[in-house]
């Protein structure tokens, strides 16, 4: 009896000893990054890097002059096209337009175009009836536009706006609207790529973690906080914090931002850098440092490819795959792959990065972050 218990003891203790190993391996693993990995390449890359290269968006510019040509030379096939989208997707129609009509861009009305084509399919009817459009004057104007979608209240073609979740992130998204644009302001980014990139860490939390959301987050409608591997709203590994933080000061960095750029992120003197880091990240009243640590990674990111001579502030597939993988999985190139982590919303596919598209040439949340 006694040999069987000392066996038993011994059982015990090197299972302890096992479990204790393999947790300080896991630990180990993520903070020298040795779980890193680059993710999956999201078979529409080539469509988002096509847009890209003919029709380059480098500025939206709001507000022009009323006059019979504003809507320039492609007025009638524009026109088109979003009355292929009125008759098929409402909902998105009705953003499309108001966006067309507040900026004049035709650039953005592609991409609001492509957003919406990828998700029915490059094969759908959908892509078929945008094809025969063509440049003459036709059924559709801005009158009649407006007129055919007045009474129009069709649910999303977007399977993450038509969850009870995308309520709660959106809710409490727009509760952080101040913090988002001090954030994005002091970074230098446009406030709403910093939301395209928030809104996807969101929907991976709640997808991956969701009997914790239904416990925690959701009775507050907060937004979620990363596990210990990644910390807070814009779920931020320690290593990439760091990273961060000295690419501020390193100026031969590719990724520096300047001199008045440096001190963002200094700590005070005689502190735990590492333990002011943690919370920072973590505080669940204030998401301001989440906020910021992800507004200047998505800066030095910028900043890294405008250096290698391309410009990629209005291709949030990018910025979002690259804010996925991390920099040192970032090398910029001409036509880079859109991808990253996977997740799953009502039995459909999404790729980090084409969701962070989707999202921002949605529509959703233009009266909060519009276009800029």
């Amino acid at each position: 009896m006694k040999k069987i218990y000392q066996h038993l003891l011994k059982a015990v203790l090197i299972l302890f000893l096992s479990a204790i190993f393999f947790l300080a391996l896991g630990f180990f693993a993520v903070r020298w990054g040795l779980t890193n990995v680059a993710g999956e390449e999201d078979g529409n890359s080539f469509a988002y890097n096509q847009i890209a290269q003919e029709s380059p968006l480098t500025f939206i510019n709001p507000g022009l002059p009323a006059n019979p040509s504003i809507y320039g030379e492609n007025e009638n096939l524009n026109w088109c096209l979003l009355g292929v989208a009125a008759e098929t997707s409402p909902h998105e129609a009705k953003d499309m337009l108001s966006a067309y009509l507040n900026t004049k861009s035709e650039e953005l009305l592609q991409r609001m175009l492509l957003a919406l084509e990828l998700r029915k399919g490059s094969n759908s009817e959908f892509s078929d009836s945008l094809a025969s459009c063509n440049n003459e004057i036709g059924r559709w104007n801005k009158d009649s536009l407006i007129s055919y979608l007045a009474d129009k209240n069709e649910t999303s073609a977007y399977t993450w706006q038509d969850t009870e979740y995308w309520q709660i992130i959106k809710e409490a998204i727009v509760k952080d609207e101040k913090k988002i644009k001090q954030a994005a302001s002091i970074a230098g980014i446009q406030p709403r790529l910093l939301v395209s990139v928030a809104i996807v860490e969101q929907l991976r939390l709640y997808y991956t973690q969701r009997e914790f959301y239904e416990q925690f987050f959701k009775p507050l409608k907060i937004l979620a906080n990363a596990n210990k591997m990644a910390w807070g709203v814009m779920s931020i590994k320690e290593k990439m914090a760091i990273q961060t933080e000295e690419h501020l000061r390193d100026q031969a960095s590719p990724f520096y931002l300047g001199k008045d750029k440096e001190k963002l992120l200094d700590f005070p003197t005689d502190i735990d850098v590492n333990k002011e880091r943690y919370l920072r990240l973590t505080d669940s009243r204030n998401h301001y440092y989440s906020y910021l640590y992800g507004a200047l990674i998505i800066k030095e990111l910028q900043a890294q490819w405008q250096g290698a001579g391309y410009n990629i502030d209005y291709r949030p597939e990018i910025i979002a795959t690259l804010y996925n993988i991390g920099f040192d999985h970032s090398q910029p190139k001409a036509n880079p792959a859109v991808g990253g982590s996977t997740l799953e919303i009502n039995g459909e596919k999404y790729f980090f990065g084409s969701l962070a598209f989707e999202f921002y040439y949605s529509g959703e949340l233009t009266t909060e972050f519009p276009f800029e």
